[in-house]
């Protein structure tokens, strides 16, 4: 039977940046998650949501920094929530069994093969259903007299000792008598099938004689009396086996029930296994609703853990520490369903309120690597060459090297000193990250579209704005028709009113709008129409302080009408 392991002890904190991840909030959680750390935080790791950008990736190895894992979602699964029992395993007795039961505490456990393949749930009830069987007195219930075991399991259940065995590890059908008789009609109670008989007698070498001579299969001699020489002898020329006990002939009969293999047991039907994949809200009224308290899980007819009902009661695995976004819509999927920690960020407050207070870092600010920056600054906490490169990073990315609107005098301050920690300029820095492919070059247009896309919701209208930078935009002239024609796509399958892709050429200061949907909000942009579906924004930079509340404006003044 093999032993749990335990849990770990405090739930899991994950730091995660908005879905399609950018540069600022991958390195912004990658480092809030090293300084939570050095204050004390345990299990705590930061998250890319999705797939890593090909400039965050270029930015984490250009400083040595290992890329967080990445995940499509935080629902809390089977996986995360389920434990390790004891396991009974093929080949040990039922006797053993109920003792692994009583031990463990539960009221059930899971019963595997050698190769942990799932054979079903034993219980105590099940056990007892299974083995009294009543009105079956020639079956193998416990009014019965037939048993299905080995004669070495038999020895083992009895704390016996084999005296002569002949196919010690045959597990087959026994038929069991007991010599309360005479030797003079020990023969007329006795059924011909001799490889069957098991025979339990006291010390009489009258009636070992007589087993001997008819070639019973099984002598079970009780009281640990002295056997003659001369009866093992006859056993081992017959081929009988003998075992040899300290118990009597009443407790012999009640544990050789049990001396049956475990997978042998005639398993009830489980109405309900688990997958590790399952989603917990969507299992959880099933298994508060289920009769026993231990669910077995099972990936590809192999356990691989228990659910226990109990756990429902307890606090969730994860924690989340939201960074670069606050809002529930831009999160990962299943953030709803954990405690959301701490908010690091320098967007509009869109958060859900929350049960308990949290810490909440915010400013107005053109990047969130420049708020974590000045956390470390405060906390006094020392950054390493190599992280304050990354930070640099995430603040000359979101700032566009310092130009967009957004940018704050605390970017330039923080963006001065992590220049002098790592060693290397912004300029630098950006001049490396505009090297790394183009995504209208070498991008799908599911992944132009989709890889910075942030959705909002204002009043009634729900529209999405995506953005990606590039040195030439003639670019986005050539991939025209297939991006529109995917942009209305998700107009459809998305339930939007409107979806903008801002392209901005961040040396240049410019931007162009390629945006399809509804015809007044588009017929309301203060913007020069340069082409079907196609606006001229010049000095537009920033997604979020300036197109973002443009769009604001329009769907507030349309909310009235």
């Amino acid at each position: 039977m093999k032993r749990s392991n335990s849990l770990p002890s405090g739930p899991q904190i994950f730091v995660c940046g908005h879905r399609n991840p950018d540069i600022d909030s991958i390195a912004g959680a990658v480092a809030l998650a090293e300084l939570r750390s050095r204050q004390g935080y345990e299990n705590i790791t930061a998250l890319c949501p999705g797939i890593l950008p090909d400039r965050a990736a270029f930015l984490l190895r250009r400083f040595n920094v290992q890329a967080p894992p990445c995940r499509n979602d935080v629902y809390v699964r089977v996986q995360d929530i389920m434990e390790n029992v004891p396991v009974i395993t093929s080949g040990c007795t039922l006797f053993d069994a109920v003792g692994a039961l009583r031990e463990s505490g539960f009221s059930r456990l899971p019963v595997v093969d050698e190769d942990g393949g799932f054979l079903g749930m034993l219980s105590c009830m099940a056990l007892l259903d299974n083995l009294l069987s009543i009105g079956n007195d020639a079956g193998s219930s416990l009014t019965g007299r037939r048993i299905k075991s080995s004669i070495f399991l038999i020895n083992q259940v009895l704390d016996g000792e084999v005296l002569t065995v002949k196919d010690g590890d045959l597990t087959q059908v026994f038929e069991v008598y007991v010599a309360a008789m005479s030797p003079d009609v020990f023969d007329e109670h006795l059924p011909d099938n001799n490889h069957e008989l098991a025979m339990i007698v006291g010390d009489r070498p009258d009636i070992h004689l007589k087993s001997i001579s008819r070639k019973l299969r099984l002598m079970i001699i009780t009281g640990n009396r002295p056997v003659d020489p001369w009866v093992l002898e006859g056993a081992r020329n017959e081929g009988v086996s003998i075992i040899q006990t300290g118990l009597d002939s009443a407790t012999v009969i009640r544990r050789l029930k049990f001396s049956v293999p475990v997978e042998l047991s005639d398993f009830p039907r489980e109405p309900l296994i688990l997958a590790p994949r399952d989603r917990m809200t969507e299992i959880k009224h099933r298994v508060l609703n289920h009769p026993e308290d231990v669910i077995p899980v099972v990936f590809s007819g192999k356990l691989a853990g228990v659910v226990l009902k109990r756990t429902f009661n307890a606090p969730p695995p994860f924690q989340m520490i939201l960074i670069d976004h606050n809002e529930p819509e831009q999160s990962l999927p299943g953030v709803g369903e954990l405690p959301v920690i701490e908010v690091v960020d320098h967007h509009r407050i869109g958060m859900n309120p929350t049960s308990q207070p949290i810490k909440f870092t915010g400013d107005v600010v053109g990047s969130s690597c420049t708020l974590v920056a000045s956390m470390y600054r405060a906390a006094g906490e020392s950054l390493t060459p190599d992280m304050a490169g990354l930070l640099l990073g995430g603040i000359i990315s979101d700032t566009l090297q310092l130009k967009s609107p957004t940018t704050a005098r605390l970017d330039r301050r923080m963006a001065e000193w992590l220049e002098k920690i790592s060693g290397v300029s912004g300029e630098t820095l950006m001049a490396e990250l505009m090297q790394i492919d183009s995504a209208l070059v070498a991008k799908s247009p599911e992944e132009v579209i989709g890889n910075d896309r942030k959705d909002y919701v204002d009043g009634k209208y729900r529209f999405a704005l995506a953005q990606v930078e590039e040195s030439d935009l003639e670019l986005l002239h050539d991939r025209h028709d297939e991006l529109i024609e995917l942009m209305q796509q998700k107009l459809k399958a998305d339930q939007l009113d409107f979806f903008g892709l801002l392209v901005t050429d961040a040396v240049r200061e410019n931007s162009e709008l390629l945006i399809c949907g509804c015809h007044e909000i588009i017929s309301s942009l203060p913007y020069d129409r340069i082409g079907a579906d196609l606006y001229a924004l010049p000095g537009v930079l920033s997604r979020k302080k300036q197109l973002l509340p443009q769009m604001l404006a329009i769907t507030a003044s349309l909310q009235h009408w």
